[in-house]
């Protein structure tokens, strides 16, 4: 009970500190003002602070660290990385000039220089916040949302943007309005990520499981689009397969598949797996001379927190039988993608002859 009451009473000056230091300053804050906001003596202060300069730095890390656990919460609400990285960047970025927060990191950085305990402890919550954004960053590397080469130094110069500006916009009324300040936020995480500035949002992604079966729907369903990254890949995906159905390259064709994969074909037969994917192959692909097949309008729909996609591409297809008569046809492919270490795959896809 006597331990509980100490730190009870510990917390109670570190927060009567905080409020003190808000309103004068670090340098303004004396030990006499922390009393008397808690109506004790300054004896009991210096009971649980050897120091003015140790009461000043216990209090401001007691502070900052309760701002970063409410902020590393926050992110985790985000079901991607783009959506956590995006809600990391503006639980960093003030509110406005008159943001407390900001303007007791501030205060914080001018006494770090004269304060070694709040030097050390400065620098230690300012590595943290870095290791935040590293985190992301690399979770969007594996789940495949971004392609950042070095997260460590990507994390340091968005942090190190985000404080230059945010000290201009939270100590210079008009200097940098928020807008300009988050535009400009936006584009630096896009070059890091490999993104462009329009993907780089807290969109709510679809959490409605995917169809297993060969059958899709029609329609796509409703849900997030790709992010520039998340597309490119899938248009390279299906131009691959495309590629390999006009050279008849089974090996390559094959290996874009997923293990477990089904397709109905345009004349309703199905197959699953890469032996009946293989026979599909023969039939159609390798019995003719060449199938050229070309997409006019493609349409995804991306999970990027589950790492699955639907896909719906609508194609000519010209092709030439091995006795030289020529056919084509207009079909829409409405696909099913998964992500996996080696990258997107098809998992799934049935053929809809519309002419």
């Amino acid at each position: 009970m006597k331990k509980y009451a100490v730190e009870t009473r510990r917390v109670e000056i570190l927060e009567a500190t905080c409020e003190v230091v808000i309103e004068r300053g670090f340098a303004g804050t004396r030990i006499a003002d922390v009393a008397k906001r808690l109506s004790v003596s300054n004896s009991l202060i210096h009971y649980h602070f050897d120091s003015k300069e140790a009461l000043l730095a216990a209090a401001f890390e007691y502070y900052a660290r309760k701002d970063l656990s409410e902020m590393e919460r926050d992110i985790e609400l985000g079901q991607s990385a783009t959506a956590q990285l995006w809600r990391l960047i503006e639980s960093y970025v003030p509110e406005g000039s008159d943001d407390v927060e900001w303007m007791l990191w501030i205060d914080a950085w001018g006494e770090a220089l004269r304060n070694p305990l709040m030097k050390s402890i400065s620098q230690q919550l300012d590595e943290q916040s870095i290791g935040f954004l590293e985190r992301v960053l690399r979770r969007g590397n594996e789940t495949g949302e971004f392609r950042c080469d070095q997260p460590r130094i990507s994390a340091m110069r968005i942090t190190a943007l985000i404080d230059g500006l945010a000290v201009q916009f939270a100590a210079h009324e008009g200097v940098v309005k928020r807008k300009e300040l988050m535009r400009t936020l936006r584009a630096l995480a896009a070059f890091e990520t490999g993104l462009s500035p329009d993907d780089i949002r807290d969109g709510k992604r679809s959490s409605r499981p995917v169809s297993t079966r060969v059958t899709m729907p029609a329609v796509a369903p409703a849900g997030a689009a790709p992010t520039a990254l998340t597309d490119a890949a899938l248009r390279h995906l299906v131009a691959t397969i495309a590629d390999a159905q006009l050279r008849g390259d089974l090996s390559t064709w094959i290996a874009l598949w997923a293990s477990n994969a089904e397709v109905q074909m345009h004349d309703a037969s199905t197959a699953k797996g890469v032996d009946q994917l293989s026979d599909v192959f023969a039939k159609n692909y390798a019995a003719d001379r060449w199938t050229l097949q070309s997409p006019e309008i493609v349409l995804f729909v991306v999970d990027e927190a589950a790492g699955t996609a639907t896909g719906r591409i609508t194609v000519t297809e010209r092709f030439q039988r091995r006795n030289g008569a020529v056919g084509s046809r207009i079909a829409t492919l409405h696909d099913r993608y998964e992500r996996g270490p080696a990258g997107w795959l098809v998992a799934a896809r049935r053929y809809e002859v519309l002419d």
